[in-house]
């Protein structure tokens, strides 16, 4: 891997941040064929939710695939992600339930969300509510937003775990801190659950 690929992604990252996103793009892909671990990650990152480009599952799936194998926690996760739903290739939850054991391993949070999922949905495990909210605090005890709204919302409907109102709110808060989707979506339940106490 030579510097240029790194500077084509610090390159990307300017185009990106000035909005000149046909260029930025380029940019990032020259990075990502020349190597380069945070451009492919980002790039197949972008590809799986159609950002920047078109969405391109098989595209995702290269490039996910390229930085997983040299460890990258966040491909590895999104990867599962892909094999859990079928996201341009077959279902395998058993590939997906493997993946996120190796981010687990690495004490990667959004692993633990995944992982509940399988439980609770049946994806190369057996469906449990209990072991899904198992894995919902193991992820949310380490910061993760997605992991925090799903405890919530297992506690506040009693799914898994007893139905416990101040501990649904407790999460709920705590996914609600960070930022994204998941942090809109707990102040939401938030604003619900608390007009209704």
């Amino acid at each position: 891997m030579s510097d240029s690929a790194e500077k084509s992604y610090e390159e990307y990252q300017e185009l990106l941040r000035q909005g000149i996103r046909p260029k930025a793009g380029l940019a990032l892909m020259v990075s990502a064929i020349m190597g380069y671990l945070p451009a492919q990650a980002e790039l197949g990152y972008k590809y799986l939710n159609g950002i920047l480009f078109p969405q391109d599952y098989t595209q995702a799936m290269r490039w996910l695939s390229a930085a997983a194998e040299k460890d990258d926690l966040d491909s590895i996760v999104n990867l599962a992600i892909m094999y859990m739903y079928g996201y341009g290739t077959r279902t395998d939850g058993p590939k997906a339930v493997e993946l996120l054991e190796k981010a687990i391993r690495a004490e990667h949070p959004s692993a633990g969300r995944f992982m509940g999922l399988c439980y609770e949905k049946g994806i190369g495990r057996e469906k449990s509510a209990e072991k899904a909210v198992e894995w919902y605090r193991w992820g949310a005890e380490k910061g993760d937003a997605g992991a925090a709204y799903l405890l919530a919302d297992a506690y506040e409907n009693g799914k898994g775990i007893r139905l416990d109102r101040e501990e649904a709110v407790r999460w709920y808060e705590a996914a609600a801190a960070e930022e994204g989707e998941e942090a809109e979506m707990a102040k939401k339940a938030l604003a619900k659950l608390k007009g209704n106490a």
